[in-house]
């Protein structure tokens, strides 16, 4: 049984590299048709409906995923991304994205292709994450391997916020460390 999507790594770009289950042990691929690419869309809230998605951009949404994946890496190792991975998310950060629109009163974002806008969206939130000052705040959790974006105001968020509770496990295993020794809670 694989994991449900989750929504914990603080941005939808970085929600999107969590697409991958279990990154670097046995990884699982989430999104395994066009139609988990527009549910999960919609859960992101990037679109307030499912849209129309093709294969064509099922491959393109895991292309970009992997190059912000790659690039968030980097980032966390203090080194440049790859000229590849740049231009793959610059690439899809240039694809016609929303405009809005009055209607009725109310102001109505609207696009040619919905799934490419939105894609366009991602390449966009992943350029904010890789450019000050956010690029400093990318982080691996050492218990499940999700990238986040640490939020917190000191910056020392060592752990996810994931539903496999990785920091609540370390403290846990702590504990009964100290414990075990005698040493005192």
């Amino acid at each position: 049984m694989t994991r449900p999507l989750e929504f914990a790594a603080g941005s939808p770009a970085l929600d999107l590299v969590d697409t991958v289950a279990a990154r670097g042990r046995t990884s699982a691929e989430l999104l395994t048709d066009p139609a988990v690419l527009a549910d999960w869309l919609v859960r992101a809230g990037l679109l307030p409906e499912a849209p129309e998605v093709s294969v064509a951009q099922l491959d393109q949404a895991r292309v970009l995923r992997e190059a912000i994946f790659r690039s968030a890496t980097a980032a966390i190792a203090n080194t440049a991304p790859s000229p590849e991975d740049v231009d793959a998310i610059n690439r899809v950060a240039a694809f016609p994205g929303f405009r809005p629109q009055l209607i009725d009163g109310a102001m109505v974002l609207q696009a040619a292709d919905p799934a490419e806008a939105a894609l366009s969206l991602l390449a966009a939130d992943a350029i904010g994450l890789l450019t000050p000052p956010y690029r400093d705040r990318l982080r691996t959790c050492p218990g499940c391997n999700m990238v986040f974006v640490d939020r917190s105001r000191p910056g020392r968020r060592r752990w996810c916020s994931s539903s496999a509770g990785c920091g609540n496990l370390a403290k846990v295993r702590s504990f009964r460390s100290r414990k075990k020794k005698g040493d005192p809670i």
